[in-house]
């Protein structure tokens, strides 16, 4: 869990890393604290952040969740209203990182941006205009199908991407930990998996540059990601920009910010 706090609406002043309590009351607890070690008796004009998970319609609470099940149902939106008195803009936790990325990284100056973040698992977004793009249940492009007799994802269904590249599939893929796996092979198996998600993720977005971002990213070469996609791409003459994200950890907190503050 990663907190932040900016005073000009425009850049973060502090931030800190977290790991997030299981039980609810106890992470809203902890957010609060934090929150007034950063800010005193200074009045917050406004809360804005990301979950890991899909929200329910009004993005008031958490709606499924492998990581933080605790958390599920629960009235997340009313209690950071009622602890800070302010407004509170909630999203996918993707969403937020997407948005840092489309107004201060990577993604910046474009039109259309598709953002695909792999790390314990697999999100991402669209952002068109500067705006999330219009959506009944939020985008889950970890759990496109690329093998319907596949792999097990961990949300049960088969052969999703995120069961393929997800850093927290690795070890039973792989007997390691990503960020111990140093065989080209595997890595090079890894982004060819991923090449196939950004291809169905851009026949279906259509996006002008695909933001790749997410801590497993630090291993997936770009070069062969490329490669294996370029082979792919029958349909189109041109392919989309692809970059690696450049926001590391600041991302969802710089796009949360970015939703506070529309002058960004």
């Amino acid at each position: 869990m990663r907190i932040g706090f900016s005073k000009d609406e425009k850049s973060l002043a502090h931030s800190r890393i977290f790991t997030a309590p299981q039980d609810f009351e106890e992470g809203m607890t902890l957010i609060q604290k934090i929150a007034r070690e950063f800010c005193g008796n200074e009045k917050i004009l406004g809360v804005a952040g990301g979950i890991a998970g899909p929200l329910n319609k009004d993005k008031s609470q958490l709606s499924n969740s492998t990581h933080l099940p605790q958390w599920v149902g629960k009235p997340l939106k009313k209690r950071l209203e009622d602890l800070f008195q302010s407004q509170v803009i909630l999203d996918n936790d993707c969403v937020m990182a997407a948005f840092g990325e489309y107004f201060f990284g990577a993604g910046k100056n474009s039109k259309i941006m598709a953002y695909v973040a792999v790390g314990t698992g697999v999100g991402g977004a669209r952002i068109v205009g500067g705006n999330l793009d219009n959506n009944y249940l939020g985008f889950e492009p970890g759990h496109q199908i690329i093998n319907p007799a596949g792999n097990l994802c961990k949300c049960g269904g088969k052969g999703h991407l995120e069961a393929y590249i997800g850093g927290s599939y690795f070890e039973k893929l792989y007997g390691q930990k990503g960020e111990n796996i140093t065989d080209e092979k595997i890595w090079d198996e890894v982004a060819f998996h991923f090449a196939v998600g950004i291809y169905n993720t851009i026949v279906h977005w259509s996006p002008e540059i695909v933001v790749l971002g997410g801590s497993v990213m630090k291993g997936i070469p770009l070069d062969r990601i490329k490669f294996h996609l370029s082979e792919l791409m029958y349909v189109y003459k041109e392919m989309p920009k692809i970059e690696k994200a450049i926001l590391g950890d600041d991302a969802g907190l710089l796009g949360a910010l970015s939703l506070l503050n529309p002058q960004n």
